[in-house]
């Protein structure tokens, strides 16, 4: 079966943290031919650091849905969720900072300028927030950005889409959702 996600393994865990985190993957690799190529997460950063500290050989991405949830998440904390609901524009040029997960990665910083120009300046703390979060802040002196909280390769689908692979791992969240209802 290709391009396809099948959710294998299923962890109740009592944390979030990397600890936790990589209590759970030991306990995975140490099972018989466990060679995933590649493992999709959300944007937690204890699931972040353990899946590099004890899978640092496969593909890690970030899901598409939990990326556009953490801008959602952004845009309710800087106070912007009525202007988002009534200001189609604003709402448009949201769309367009999410969909920069579909850019080719060489790109995502001329296309976050270009974005951000079209923006009314009642987002400038938004757009800090998002250029700290997912970007990079531009360096004080020189050349260059600083690394942001969350690598660009890591919420860049431009590949996935490319290679007709899932882009979220929304098949496995309604499986959670039914079981959870059960």
């Amino acid at each position: 079966m290709t391009n396809a996600i099948i959710p294998l393994v299923y962890g109740l865990l009592i944390g979030k943290s990397a600890e936790d985190y990589n209590l759970f993957f030991e306990k995975v690799l140490e099972q018989d031919n466990f060679q995933p190529e590649s493992i999709m997460t959300d944007f937690e950063t204890g699931t972040i650091k353990s899946v590099k500290d004890k899978l640092p050989n496969i593909l890690h991405k970030g899901c598409l849905f939990h990326f556009s949830q953490a801008v959602w998440r952004q845009i309710q904390s800087k106070g912007l969720t009525t202007k988002y609901k009534e200001d189609k524009f604003f709402r448009f040029n949201v769309k367009q900072l999410i969909a920069l997960a579909f850019v080719p990665l060489d790109q995502n910083i001329i296309g976050f300028d270009l974005i951000c120009d079209l923006f009314d300046d009642d987002a400038n703390d938004l757009l800090e927030c998002f250029e700290k979060t997912w970007i990079g802040e531009p360096k004080r002196r020189g050349t260059g950005r600083k690394k942001p909280q969350f690598d660009h390769k890591l919420w860049n689908i431009h590949d996935r889409v490319v290679a007709t692979v899932p882009r979220s791992n929304n098949s496995v969240e309604g499986w959670h959702n039914a079981f959870a209802s059960r």
